[in-house]
């Protein structure tokens, strides 16, 4: 009897792993920015809105969060240190993900527009930007 509660249990806890790690990736969005205040902000809200968030502060670390997780979409800044947005969607047309995996890039610089339509985003926000304009602009790729 004892050996067959210990299996049972065994059994619960295992099911309820793989169900913690199975995540919609159909709304999984991969936030690249270094700054922390903002990374914490889009996490919040994001995941208030039922999206699944992986977090990266440069372009380096959003390439070994590939290396695991596949995105339906990245919001991308543009100024980062070690690997900027630039490099990083570079990175991702040489490894042939960039047509799969629609980008929105987020940034301060003035020439935003311009910026993104270089990289060959799909779309951009300027910051500041208002969460309900970020969220209307996600909704239209997810």
């Amino acid at each position: 009897m004892i050996y067959f509660v210990r299996v049972s249990v065994y059994l619960v806890i295992t099911i309820c792993l793989i169900m913690k790690e199975r995540r919609d990736l159909s709304k999984l969005i991969l936030v690249v920015d270094d700054d922390e205040g903002l990374q914490e902000t889009l996490q919040a809200v994001l995941e208030g809105e039922d999206y699944e968030v992986v977090i990266a502060g440069d372009g380096l670390a959003a390439l070994e969060k590939l290396a695991t997780v596949t995105p339906a979409l990245i919001l991308l800044d543009l100024m980062m240190p070690r690997m900027d947005g630039f490099t990083f969607a570079l990175e991702l047309e040489r490894r042939g993900l960039r047509s799969s995996i629609p980008i929105i890039v987020l940034t301060a610089d003035s020439r935003g527009k311009q910026k993104a339509n270089q990289l060959g985003a799909n779309n951009y926000l300027d910051k500041p930007f208002d969460i309900p304009d970020l969220l209307d602009k996600i909704a239209q790729f997810m």
